[in-house]
């Protein structure tokens, strides 16, 4: 793909992402997105075969970050101490969730939507929240484990679940605790500590 090429889809991933948070998916149009994106309805279809995979296109751009700390993660076991390791991750995803948590929201409002994006995906399942990241991570635990920074007795399965869970309930509590107009700051540092009590 050209540079035009690459720069026309890449304003039509962030004017779709606009577009699917405001109006949630059914209620999105190809028409709505051109218009946020300054271009013809006809361009979308140049770069996308349908809206269902420009959605697919946008949610797996926005979890690219997410899913390169997640992939990486095995690979630092050993390395600086593993509260620094799960920190970074645990902030590497608390950024992404805060920016996809309305994608998120608009695919978990529509069944079908969901479904159809997770049997095509094939290898690009590892780039969606909620199906494949908690291997990584419970692979991790499991490296660590076996250089003794991990107690052996541990179901890396299960600590991987509470620690993959923090940053996920902070961006929700904190979008919930601002919509309601109160303070609601989660001190993730402070729960990640109390899991990793349970598991060093």
């Amino acid at each position: 793909m050209s540079g035009r090429g690459e720069a026309t889809r890449q304003q039509l991933l962030d004017a779709a992402e606009g577009v699917f948070a405001e109006r949630g998916y059914a209620r999105a149009t190809t028409k709505e997105i051109a218009k946020a994106a300054g271009v013809s309805e006809g361009t979308i279809y140049r770069h996308f075969a349908d809206k269902q995979q420009l959605f697919q296109a946008v949610f797996i751009d926005r979890n690219a970050a997410n899913s390169a700390a997640i992939t990486q993660l095995p690979d630092l076991a050993g390395k600086k101490t593993v509260r620094e390791n799960l920190l970074f991750l645990i902030h590497a995803i608390e950024d992404v969730e805060a920016n996809v948590a309305p994608l998120q929201a608009a695919m978990s409002s529509d069944a079908e939507l969901a479904a159809a994006l997770f049997s095509s995906a094939g290898p690009a399942r590892a780039e969606m929240p909620g199906v494949a990241p908690l291997e990584p991570l419970a692979r991790y635990l499991e490296a660590e484990q076996k250089l003794g920074r991990v107690r052996a007795d541990v179901d890396v399965a299960r600590a991987a679940f509470a620690l993959f869970a923090i940053p996920f309930a902070a961006v929700m509590t904190g979008r919930m605790a601002r919509a309601a107009g109160v303070p609601g700051d989660v001190d993730m540092v402070g729960a990640v500590d109390v899991v990793l009590k349970g598991i060093e």
